[in-house]
């Protein structure tokens, strides 16, 4: 079957969009092998004798499968009531699969007055989602992930992400050693350091369908595992990517139910951030185990015992998993030495010389990539500072494209990486609703650092959206950067401290706790357990909903660190107890906890 694409837009006006999706469509049958083809009017300018020109178009968007919707600044001409690209659209509304109607709106600061209308209409009905863009080259992305999202859903029969969607196969032209996130043409060009891990893991794969690649946070464990699915890729296996921290957990259950649909010998799911909803990945593998199941299971976790401590009574399905431990140190020293060879061109000796000199970043790999960054060939070594000093830099000049003379743009993101930072250096999202009520961030500013990759966006059903930065690791560097330059997010530090006369951290956690909805309150609690062990969850949530004694609940925990203090600050206050409290007792708070490791536990502790 090869899946027929309308393309319906003002003819002159979008002709630069219109090759554009040509283009996209071309470039997944030549370099994906999926199958599109093109149905335009371009292509239907022999009318058949008899044939009015509108019919040829309505015949054409009866006979499409999907049907692509440009607008831009034009309405059309509706000498007879509407344009010819609104009755494509009101056909395509009836003869096409809802799903398979894709609206891109061209940003413009003023259209027709008819055009908005139809806008308006088409928003209001909610019925079909459109999707703004900004140039052609953006709207052929778009409509390659669309286009291959919809093949993907029509013949694999799930709606995990591939591969090819998650490295943004054939969207970027230049491979790089500093990306947030590898993409596929940096596999190509090998600016990606290929680990041995990646061949071994491959080779078990052969005599064991389920593997665990485990390893300490930015060890380089993400990377493996999209290099793992890039080359199974190129082996012509259907390759699928649940990176845990970009989804919801309702979108997450989903998608382990489609896991356990797939008995196809050539999918291989490869699933990210277990740690995150770490039982839930358990009974995932369990059931997989279960169902003896054809298909490949590769996750990725951190160390066991760093997630449930030294001694669980009971043992845990990633333990007898087929293991390959990942550590940074192993790589470092080549990712040093490819990067210096190719930016600089450096001799072995300098390389070794600075290698020495980089020895403190080499444990965790977003630290040694900005410490490579921030190398300066003329000194022989990297002191903080200069780590400090370039991520300052970079937060403040980030790059967004070019303006229409054709210079670059750029972003400041100071305001609104300030309390990220501070919230996901524990793995803790932020809801998007109060950083634009409550610290006056700009709508616009966040949309456009989602479509960057620079934050990720997830929402749950009943709840506001939830943001968060890419990493912990990065969320830590850019945390004490804006501890070392003090005018870096300056206005937000003043409205977060506002009246609060405590520390920066601090302040941030009781205007959120004490200004929002109550869940996030208990929200935070579960990330804080399953940071500290599931036992403290248990003890905290029995005093919680037992005395009320909360600040003996704590001090009964052994691991006196910042966490500990952090909280024992929080709860010595009676709103926050509150909220914490309400929390608990309005949200699903076993099912969530479960995610600690203890959940049985923690069911007692609540009964």
């Amino acid at each position: 079957m090869q899946p027929k694409v309308f393309i319906s837009s003002r003819l002159e006006e979008l002709e630069e969009e219109r090759k554009a999706i040509e283009e996209a469509v071309s470039e997944l049958r030549n370099h994906e092998r999926l199958p599109f083809t093109i149905w335009s009017w371009e292509h239907a300018k022999e009318i058949p004798s008899g044939k009015h020109p509108d019919t040829v178009q309505s015949e054409g968007v009866h006979d499409s499968d999907i049907y692509i919707l440009i607008l831009g600044v034009e309405y059309g001409d509706f000498k007879y009531g509407e344009s010819p690209t609104h009755k494509e659209y009101k056909i395509a509304c009836r003869d096409v699969e809802e799903d398979c109607i894709l609206i891109f709106i061209k940003e413009a600061e003023k259209r027709e007055e008819k055009l908005e209308e139809w806008i308006a209409e088409i928003k209001d009905k909610d019925k079909h989602t459109s999707k703004p863009f900004k140039n052609p080259d953006q709207l052929k992305n778009f409509v390659k992930t669309r286009l291959r999202d919809l093949w993907n859903k029509r013949n694999q029969k799930t709606d995990i992400p591939t591969i090819q969607t998650v490295l943004r196969k054939g969207e970027t032209r230049e491979g790089d050693f500093f990306k947030k996130e590898p993409e596929w043409i940096d596999f190509e060009e090998g600016f990606i350091v290929e680990r041995k891990e990646v061949g071994e893991v491959i080779k078990k794969l052969e005599n064991d369908n389920i593997q665990l690649v485990w390893g300490e946070s930015a060890s380089g464990k993400s990377v493996i595992l999209k290099n793992i699915g890039f080359e199974l890729a190129n082996e012509n296996k259907d390759v699928y990517v649940l990176e845990l921290k970009k989804h919801s957990r309702d979108e997450v259950k989903c998608y382990f139910d489609e896991i356990l649909m797939s008995n196809d010998e050539k999918a291989v799911f490869i699933i990210d951030d277990t740690h995150l909803q770490f039982a839930e990945c358990e009974r995932l593998i369990r059931e997989f185990k279960n169902r003896e199941l054809k298909a490949k299971l590769i996750v990725g976790s951190r160390p066991i015992k760093e997630i449930h401590g030294e001694h669980p009574k009971e043992a845990l399905e990633f333990e007898y998993l087929s293991k390959t431990s990942i550590r940074a140190g192993d790589v470092a020293e080549t990712i040093i030495r490819r990067t210096l060879r190719r930016e600089d061109y450096f001799s072995d000796e300098r390389i070794k010389t600075v290698s020495e000199k980089l020895e403190g970043y080499k444990k965790d790999l977003w630290h040694l990539s900005w410490a490579l960054k921030a190398y300066n060939p003329e000194k022989e070594s990297v002191e903080e500072g200069d780590v400090y000093e370039k991520i300052r830099d970079s937060i403040r000049r980030i790059k967004l494209g070019k303006d229409e003379s054709g210079e670059d743009k750029f972003l400041n993101a100071e305001d609104i990486f300030l309390p990220l930072s501070i919230f996901y250096r524990f793995e803790i999202p932020i809801e998007r609703k109060f950083l634009e009520d409550q610290l006056e961030i700009k709508e616009n500013k966040i949309n456009q650092l989602i479509e960057l990759s620079e934050i990720i966006e997830t929402e749950e059903i009943g709840r506001n959206r939830m943001l968060s930065l890419i990493h912990s690791s990065v969320a830590e560097l850019y945390f004490k950067t804006y501890q070392a330059y003090p005018a870096l997010g300056d206005k937000n530090k003043d409205k977060i401290i506002d009246k609060c006369n405590e520390d920066l951290q601090y302040c941030l956690f009781y205007k959120y706790i004490t200004s929002t909805d109550t869940s996030n309150a208990s929200d935070i609690f579960v990330h804080f357990g399953i940071l500290l062990g599931g036992i403290f969850v248990v003890t905290l949530i029995d005093k919680l909903l037992g005395d009320g004694k909360v600040g003996k609940a704590i001090s009964d925990i052994g691991k006196v660190d910042e966490v500990v203090i952090l909280l024992n600050k929080l709860v010595e206050d009676k709103k926050v107890e509150k909220a914490i409290k309400d929390g608990i007792e309005k949200e699903d708070i076993v099912h969530k906890f479960f995610d600690t490791l203890f959940g049985k536990k923690v069911e007692n502790a609540i009964k």
